[in-house]
């Protein structure tokens, strides 16, 4: 009976983790709330941040040419 506890309780843990990564991971959607300035105001100067200034820069527009084998 204890073991299965312990089953139960890693596994609500587990799950909890997962939503807190869906979450975070929400904020650096590329959306129309999420590609204007004041929102990147919002969040923290870091490597997620640039990666989704980046993205919103390019949505749409840009295509990255095939490599070439002269």
């Amino acid at each position: 009976m204890l073991n299965k506890s312990w089953v139960l309780i890693a596994a609500f843990v587990a799950l909890v983790g997962c939503k807190a990564d869906a979450e975070e991971g929400d904020k650096y959607t590329v959306s129309d709330e999420h590609c204007t300035p004041d929102y990147w105001k919002t969040l923290p100067d870091d490597k997620a941040r640039e990666s989704l200034v980046e993205k919103c820069m390019t949505r749409g527009s840009y295509k990255q040419s095939e490599p070439k084998t002269w």
